[in-house]
């Protein structure tokens, strides 16, 4: 019976026919030539339509693969049959990339190159790529468009390429070429500019040398009197003309002049590579998720640092503990090997657990890997993950520690141990942190665990403490007490559970906290929403810079104030934006009668609470529960 071949072999043969197939191009590259042949018809198909800078686009022109033994007259005779222009009519100009990254026609070929070889040549092009030679094919054509032998070129010649460009339909196009004298000025070839625009010979015109657009636009005007010479201008250089608006308002016009336009469009190009390179950085990623896997491994240390700064549910936020890309085919025992390293932890010491997210929306380590999926590669212990993202493995690393803070071997668990995690809440400071994690019987009871709890948070063996379980937090929090007294299993205990504990408050005042349990604070962090004229906080919080000021007034009574000064109490919050807490009690006050203290005996109640200017009006007309305080 025949196997079928698996991924992994699909892409092996794939691997090895694309290195034969760059095999057989570097043997071809060593006995043939890449030429490629630009003409003014490439010119005019391309520019406005494909591309708005520099002249062509070098990989949408005919392209001739010759032997480098070929001699350059044959190639001639290769292109004739191509472009039905005879031998003796071409001329070839060769490009260079120059300093400011445009590609021009740099010089024509001499009589002695063009007797070359091919091989030959192509060495004297100063490309970076020579497995490429280009070449601009120069055509000179009669009235009647037939081709004629090309004026020889003296020194003081230079060629010139022309586009023009019309602000009202927003479009640039190649209208031809011409050859000027070094000395000549542009004043010269005005009339020459306007037949090819097909302008009246006394248009007005203006002229930019487009100068280059990487990585920024340079299209400078151009004097009319001043020479070719003098404004710097040589062989294959580039100039932009069009009506002059003079004697318009430019105002009508998006873009009224050259540079203007090429800035648009440039920085329509910017955007538009932006896009292709997302798309391709996307397709990359999605190629290498075939090949790769993403594990996010996170530890007690990432617990310790982000419950109750990051985050205050559940027990970690997977985008910030340590990231590996591993190869799928790599086996999980190489992958352990890799976290030794980077985390100084000895292979044996290592205890892995995935992650499972529950139904009620929690995310919480679910079980141990077996000893058999850790010998697994790392691909397919990513499909044993029950992840909607299967691109991304998440593991919780367990790691045992004696108390010199050494790793040992973690015992084997059995299905009758669970692991929990504790946090622990201290309703004075108001603030919740991760504290550890311990694995008990389910059948074993809380009680049996006090002690270990206390050790975890620092309290004296006699301390009193309260357990509440973390359930959920959406849509709404869901934390319930639980008692000691009974066992693990009854309490519906499971792997990766949350119990948060605090000191029992039975013997205090609860009305001194704001948030006296786990569940009043838990809640509070949930549907807390910033909203600056709410965000009342005890004074113990307030930070010392940029003080604000609350202006609290009470509306007007029926009853007479016989000092007006008494009914305006000012109090001053620093900070006042930078608030995310709700309540808040000023120093005790006295406005218009009534009395404000922090010990709540006689509240004063504010009302349509608004801002303006960085200070907050209350109202503080009484309500009928205020009339009902004694």
């Amino acid at each position: 019976m025949s196997l079928l071949p698996t991924p992994m072999d699909i892409r092996l043969k794939k691997k090895q026919e694309e290195n034969e197939q760059k095999r057989m191009e570097k043997v071809e590259a060593c006995l043939h030539t890449i030429i490629k042949v630009a003409r003014e018809e490439d010119l005019g198909e391309q520019i406005g339509k494909e591309i708005y800078f520099d002249l062509v686009d070098h990989d949408k022109v005919r392209t001739f693969h010759i032997e480098k033994q070929m001699s350059f007259i044959q190639l001639k005779e290769e292109v004739s049959k191509a472009f039905g222009i005879p031998v003796q009519f071409q001329r070839y100009w060769l490009w260079a990339e120059r300093k400011n990254h445009t590609y021009r026609p740099n010089r024509a070929l001499t009589a002695e190159e063009e007797i070359q070889l091919v091989g030959q040549l192509r060495e004297v092009s100063n490309e970076e790529n020579n497995a490429e030679l280009k070449l601009f094919l120069e055509v000179e054509l009669c009235l009647d468009l037939r081709p004629f032998p090309p004026q020889e070129k003296t020194k003081e010649d230079v060629l010139l390429f022309f586009k023009l460009y019309d602000p009202l339909i927003e479009k640039i196009r190649y209208v031809g070429r011409l050859f000027v004298k070094e000395s000549g000025k542009p004043l010269e070839i005005l009339t020459k500019l306007n037949e090819l625009a097909g302008f009246s010979p006394d248009e007005e015109i203006e002229l930019f040398e487009e100068i280059k657009f990487e990585p920024n636009v340079m299209c400078e005007r151009i004097d009319s009197n001043m020479s070719f010479r003098d404004s710097v201008i040589g062989d294959g250089d580039i100039i932009c003309f069009q009506k002059s608006l003079r004697n318009q308002c430019s105002e009508q016009y998006r873009f009224p002049e050259v540079p203007s336009y090429l800035e648009y469009m440039h920085n329509c190009q910017v955007r538009s590579r932006k896009e292709q390179e997302e798309k391709e950085q996307k397709r990359k990623e999605k190629e290498e998720a075939r090949l790769y896997t993403i594990i996010k491994v996170a530890r007690d240390e990432d617990l310790g640092e982000q419950i109750g700064k990051d985050i205050y549910f559940d027990l970690v936020d997977h985008d910030k503990v340590s990231t590996f890309r591993i190869l799928k085919q790599m086996p999980f025992t190489q992958f352990k090997e890799e976290v030794a390293k980077t985390f100084g932890t000895p292979v044996q010491f290592q205890r892995y657990w995935l992650w499972e997210k529950r139904e009620n929306c929690t995310y919480r380590p679910n079980r141990a890997l077996t000893a058999q999926e850790e010998i697994q590669a790392v691909g397919e212990l990513r499909e044993v993950s029950n992840k909607g993202n299967n691109a991304e493995l998440k593991l919780f690393l367990e790691v045992e520690l004696c108390l010199d803070l050494r790793p040992f071997a973690p015992p084997d668990k059995d299905k009758e141990e669970i692991l929990l995690f504790f946090k622990l809440y201290d309703p004075l400071k108001e603030n919740i942190r991760y504290v550890g994690r311990l694995s008990v019987k389910g059948s074993g009871k809380l009680l049996e665990i006090l002690s270990k709890l206390k050790e975890f948070a620092g309290f004296s063996p006699d301390d009193e403490i309260e357990l509440f379980v973390e359930i959920k937090f959406e849509p709404s929090v869901k934390c319930d007490k639980i008692y000691s007294m009974l066992s693990f299993r009854d309490c519906e205990l499971a792997d990766g559970d949350i119990i948060c504990f605090q000191k029992s408050l039975r013997n205090q005042c609860s009305e001194q906290y704001r948030f006296p349990e786990v569940p009043s604070f838990l809640e509070y962090v949930h549907n807390r929403k910033p909203k600056e004229h709410e965000m009342l906080v005890p004074s113990s919080d307030f930070p010392t810079k940029k003080p604000q000021t609350i202006e609290v007034a009470p509306a007007e009574t029926s009853s007479t104030v016989d000092d007006p000064a008494s009914t305006q109490f000012t109090w001053t919050i620093d900070n006042f934006s930078g608030l995310i807490l709700r309540k808040l009690y000023s120093d005790a006050f006295n406005v218009g009668g009534y009395n404000n203290n922090n010990n709540n005996n006689n509240p004063v109640k504010s009302h349509n609470v608004g801002s303006g200017e960085g200070r907050v009006y209350a109202d503080l007309t009484p309500t009928k529960e205020d009339s009902d305080i004694p």
